[in-house]
């Protein structure tokens, strides 16, 4: 399986940095890589997740990007659920679209960084959580966590939900938020990505820093991206 599925444990965690950046680091080592995110909500028409990928990632090299409609087969105006999104626009999200679009990006790269919107369980339709989408085509996961406090329930969770699916974990990374988003105690911030692993046996990749600009993040990246090619090639 070429695929990684990124999820986070909610919104607004880091996990389109964490994609881009990691995107970025499997180029700069000459693998063919490209992100997909299934459905972005909140999209009014400027630039997309998938714009910040391409910003984070670097420059592709000779290969051509895929088409914009495999990359994200569903954008919606509104920032919610999918499954609420997608109803209020009188639509409704296909996950036969979602698989066969990843499955195109597959036959053409190494590896397929698969973004999701908000948490792992969020509904793509009122009948399909993302999970078990996830679990139909075998995708294993990155769970991306915003370390502040509360984060710990937030990340056993998840990784609990990953788990009870059948499917194969890689581990966790911890993003840094920048400062003013929520301050919260230094031991607090060291503590929690022990106590994840201690508790859930689950392995954490790394933290990402602060990082001022992201674009300029590719080195305070490496330790993580190292740390997640080990994993990604030892499973």
């Amino acid at each position: 399986m070429k695929g990684v599925f990124v999820t986070g444990t909610g919104t607004r965690v880091g996990k389109t940095v964490v994609c881009g950046l990691l995107a970025g680091f499997l180029r700069s080592r000459r693998m063919r890589v490209t992100t997909q995110k299934w459905v972005e909500t909140g999209w009014t028409g400027g630039p997309s997740d998938i714009d910040v990928h391409r910003l984070l990632a670097g420059d592709p090299g000779p290969a051509a990007e895929p088409p914009a409609a495999d990359r994200c087969p569903y954008r919606f105006s509104l920032p919610a659920s999918p499954h609420l999104a997608a109803a209020l626009e009188g639509r409704r999200v296909d996950p036969a679209v979602l698989e066969a679009a990843y499955l195109r990006l597959e036959g053409a790269h190494d590896v397929v960084l698969v973004e999701g919107a908000g948490g792992f369980l969020v509904p793509l339709s009122e009948e399909l959580p993302t999970g078990d989408l996830v679990a139909r085509i075998g995708l294993p996961v990155l769970v991306v966590a915003a370390n502040r406090l509360g984060c710990v329930n937030e990340a056993l969770l998840t990784v609990e939900a990953v788990r009870r699916r059948g499917i194969r974990l890689l581990g966790v990374v911890f993003n840094r938020l920048p400062a003013g988003e929520g301050a919260t105690r230094a031991e607090v911030l060291a503590d929690n990505p022990r106590i994840v692993a201690a508790i859930s046996g689950v392995r954490v990749l790394g933290e990402v820093p602060a990082l001022p600009d992201p674009v300029r993040g590719a080195e305070a990246f490496s330790a993580v991206g190292s740390a997640f090619l080990e994993r990604w090639r030892s499973t």
